[in-house]
């Protein structure tokens, strides 16, 4: 039988300052695979902060430092994620996804957004487009955009490019998703359809998400971890 408290992500003694201000003290926290897990607390306490330090894209940001250690198991290694070199870390963003709350939607029509990653990889679109189609069904946007896949990503609504940035994660297939704020603006129809492809989604990936709707948190979540 799978082990089901098997930990993909330990953290020990975290401690995160911007601009010498302590954000986050001395922070032990273990993330569990093929689980959700919420992180809680008022605003400004170090919720999206403690994401981007999970895939280090906390370094991509000017008078930040932390200290601590920071353990990725992966098929039965343990990488040490606060030590590897910066030429490193696009393997590792690759594995651990961060979606963040305001969409980054790149200057690209809406297919080359989801392709860009792959692209990367030097996966050739015909090989990307099934892929390509399936994250935009995932996150119930294909039907709204299957004809106008060659226009500017820009042109999506708030809530669009919200899961068109969650698809273009999920198009990866991620070890681990780290959502900020998933549903923040979708209707209630489509929150609750995220909320479901979510709890699907944990069979394979391991979500680490921040939410202030607290019904979605006791819905979805094994896990609260609260920073107060």
């Amino acid at each position: 039988m799978e082990d089901l408290n098997k930990p993909i992500l330990k953290i020990e003694n975290l401690s995160l300052f911007y601009d010498k201000k302590q954000i986050l003290n001395n922070l032990n926290l273990e993330i569990l695979e093929n689980s959700i897990t919420a992180i809680s607390g008022p605003s400004g306490i170090g919720k999206s902060s403690l994401l981007l330090v999970l895939n280090q894209m906390i370094k991509e940001y000017e008078n930040t430092s932390f200290n601590g250690n920071i353990t990725f198991f992966e098929d039965n290694k343990e990488i040490n994620i606060c030590s590897l070199a910066s030429k490193e870390l696009p393997v590792l963003r690759k594995k651990i996804v961060y979606v963040s709350q305001h969409p980054d939607i790149l200057p690209f029509s809406i297919f080359e957004n989801i392709y860009f990653p792959l692209k990367l990889q030097g996966i050739k679109k015909d090989i990307a487009k099934p892929m390509i189609i399936e994250a935009l069904k995932q996150v119930y946007l294909y039907d709204e955009v299957k004809d106008r896949l060659d226009e500017n990503a820009n042109l999506l609504s708030g809530g669009q490019q919200q899961r068109l940035i969650l698809a273009r994660a999920l198009v990866l297939k991620p070890k681990v998703l780290l959502l900020d704020e998933p549903t923040a603006s979708l209707n209630e129809e489509l929150a609750l359809k995220i909320e479901d492809l979510l709890l699907n989604l944990k069979k394979d990936t391991t979500i680490v998400m921040i939410s202030h709707f607290k019904s979605q948190v006791l819905k979805i979540a094994d896990y609260i971890f609260s920073l107060e």
